[in-house]
């Protein structure tokens, strides 16, 4: 697909988001709009459609933000929201969005890899915590023999997990000879835990199970949540066992095509994600359980 926002001159992007930023503490920073049907659009009567996938806290949040000031540059932001990870790469590879906002480099490395497409990071917005929880363990050293964790399933956050909890001295796994590593390649398990790979967004569900004994009853569980979740939940990211927190390897990133990633809508919207304003905005409503990663 072509650029279908050529109408925006990106070279003054800059100046009239300085502008915004000096107002946004005022007018917008204090509450969270909620994202309120899958598909936003305002004064959208002549705007050229940028339309952008994205799960709903703190992605969709943080692009409803730069929302209005996109509109005064004849950008209609369009957020779809997802309540997964698998659909927004494809319908960005289908040409059904023009950008995405879901994912940290990791994840778009090894869907590159294995469908063979290329695309692109534009730009860095946030870092999330990353944590492993329990309703009832108070301590990493209090976690018993047969204790069930829950980790999610895609193959990228199986090997954050794991890497996880062997630098927490819990297993040990050796690196994969290609690829990711698996819950194969745990070589030393001495507390003998059950590994129980769950779909990402099935993980909140499943904290209070498996805080109180786990799906088997052999044992107290603990479950990794990605900071997105923990908000969603009401989690305080401060409760975690351990949490991984501002790590940069994981900062959460606009994606777009080749074709289309230089475009000016692209470019604009990158560059109003990246502005003070959203820093402030970022710093403000999330409070230290996301962090700008600009």
């Amino acid at each position: 697909m072509g650029d279908t926002t050529s109408g925006v001159t990106v070279s003054h992007m800059s100046s009239q988001l300085d502008t915004f930023a000096g107002f946004a503490g005022c007018a917008c920073v204090g509450s969270v709009r909620a994202v309120s049907s899958s598909v936003r659009a305002v004064g959208s009567l002549g705007k050229r459609p940028l339309r952008v996938g994205a799960t709903p806290a703190p992605h969709a949040e943080i692009l409803d933000f730069v929302r209005e000031p996109l509109a005064a540059f004849d950008i209609d932001l369009q957020i779809e929201i997802f309540e997964s990870f698998d659909e927004p790469n494809d319908l960005l590879v289908a040409g059904r969005l023009h950008a995405n906002f879901f994912q940290y480099l990791p994840f778009l490395d090894d869907f590159n890899r294995r469908t063979g497409n290329g695309l692109v990071p534009v730009a860095p917005v946030h870092i999330e915590p990353f944590g492993l929880y329990s309703t009832t363990i108070p301590e990493l050293a209090a976690i018993p023999d047969y204790a069930e964790v829950a980790l999610p399933s895609d193959p990228v956050n199986v090997e954050r997990s794991l890497v996880m909890l062997d630098q927490l001295g819990l297993i040990e796994c050796r690196p994969a000879d290609r690829g990711l590593a698996n819950v194969g390649d745990v070589r030393s398990n001495p507390r003998r835990l059950v590994f129980k790979e769950l779909t990402s967004w099935l993980l909140g569900d499943m904290r209070e199970d498996f805080g109180t004994g786990g799906r088997s009853g052999t044992g107290a569980g603990v479950v990794f949540l990605f900071g997105n979740q923990a908000m969603e939940w009401g989690v305080d990211t401060g409760t975690a066992l351990y949490c991984d927190r501002g790590n940069p390897a994981y900062a959460e990133y606009l994606v777009a095509r080749p074709d289309n990633c230089q475009s000016s809508g692209v470019r604009a919207l990158a560059e109003a994600l990246n502005c003070e304003a959203t820093r402030e905005f970022i710093t403000n409503i999330y409070a230290g359980q996301v962090l700008a990663a600009f």
